[in-house]
């Protein structure tokens, strides 16, 4: 029997107000999910409940098993998790693809002092090479595309070698084209690492092939027919 990589029991959560109403969701581990909702149903809040960014009003968050209440435990979460956004602007500073990805491991592998190992640095080929941009490495970041970009961010969220990754809108201000290769990529590498992924979008129209997926309205999730 598969181990559980998310468990939220009738978690509340919000700002000013609650977003997230007495919210229930169960993720096996290895599964692909996706949650389905407009913007302002309460999408990315969930996420960052998950990630530890937001500490609910009610409920119980376990994550791999692990009953989440400390500061400590929500610190210990982030070092469990990758995160992939919407794509960004690349920024004003000059950084090659190489560096941008080995930044991923900043927090979990080194820190502070200790400086990228020779592993870090195998780990970043390793890491490009799988999602299909070696060729960029040495390229500055801000000559790239946007789809190239994303899978740049992509691969930052792959090299910490989480155990679950969380993806918020992927593929929004892709072009089409961007955002399908995007898609194909993202159901590729889940059959390929032993990876729970998790994605947020308001973008029905792609052929996800999620496992299993929630829809999600006014801070509440019903579970759908993926």
């Amino acid at each position: 029997m598969n181990k559980t990589a998310i468990d939220l029991q009738n978690i509340s959560a919000g700002y000013d107000q609650e977003v997230l109403r007495a919210a229930n969701l169960t993720v096996a581990q290895g599964s692909y999910v996706g949650i389905f909702g407009p913007n302002g149903s309460g999408k990315s809040t969930l996420l960052k409940v998950i990630c530890g960014l937001l500490r609910p009003t009610s409920g119980t968050l376990q994550i791999l098993e692990r009953p989440i209440r400390t500061n400590k435990d929500r610190d210990w979460i982030r070092r469990q998790i990758g995160y992939l956004a919407q794509i960004q602007a690349p920024g004003q500073l000059p950084i090659t693809v190489m560096d941008s990805v080995l930044l991923g491991r900043w927090g979990r592998f080194f820190s502070g002092l200790k400086r990228p190992s020779s592993q870090d640095r195998r780990r970043v080929q390793e890491t490009l090479e799988l999602v299909g941009i070696e060729a960029l490495a040495k390229r500055d970041l801000r000559q790239l595309s946007g789809g190239q970009r994303q899978k740049v961010a992509l691969a930052r969220a792959l090299v910490r070698d989480p155990e679950i990754l969380l993806m918020d809108e992927p593929t929004t201000y892709l072009d089409p084209e961007a955002q399908e290769a995007l898609v194909e990529q993202i159901k590729e590498l889940h059959a390929k690492l032993p990876l729970t992924i998790l994605v947020v979008t308001h973008q029905i129209q792609h052929s996800w092939g999620f496992s299993q997926a929630w829809q999600m309205q006014y801070g509440l999730l019903e579970e759908v027919v993926a």
